[in-house]
């Protein structure tokens, strides 16, 4: 679902401002608050704990794969017409993002782990890989 579709199907009690904000980790959640969108998201509450669980010991994966992935959006559209066809490509996938979101701040955006996954399938590059192409061409903010 879309954030715009949580909003829609809650009947407005969870806002789509509100849940992104949870995904993207700046805001914070309580347990009560958790259990409440697990709920209604129908999944046990351990899934927010999963990845952690698991613990995995590969530190390049659990950062190219926990971290917040934000690109500069302004940059993105002064580059658009770079001969590059990585960079197109990058650059139509967060405009699909934002316009799928209901997002139109227009300077920053944040990408989820599975959108990660996706741009991974497109670009055909294993996540550590994607990370570098997009940090070599400058796209990606720095956390």
């Amino acid at each position: 679902m879309t954030l715009k579709q949580v909003e829609i199907k809650s009947r407005g009690k969870w806002k789509a401002v509100v849940v992104g904000s949870y995904e993207r980790g700046t805001r914070s959640l309580n347990i009560s608050r958790a259990e409440e969108l697990c709920h209604f998201y129908g999944v046990p509450i351990s899934q927010l704990f999963s990845s952690s669980a698991q613990g995995n010991t590969d530190e390049t994966t659990r950062t190219t794969t926990t971290q917040l992935w934000r690109f500069d959006l302004r940059r993105l559209t002064a580059i658009k017409t770079h001969p590059d066809n990585f960079t197109h490509l990058i650059y139509n996938f967060l405009q699909n993002i934002a316009i799928k979101r209901d997002d139109w701040n227009g300077e920053v955006i944040t990408i989820r782990n599975t959108d990660k996954e996706l741009l991974g399938l497109l670009t055909q590059k294993e996540n550590v890989d994607l990370l570098n192409s997009l940090a070599n061409r400058n796209l990606i903010l720095k956390n």
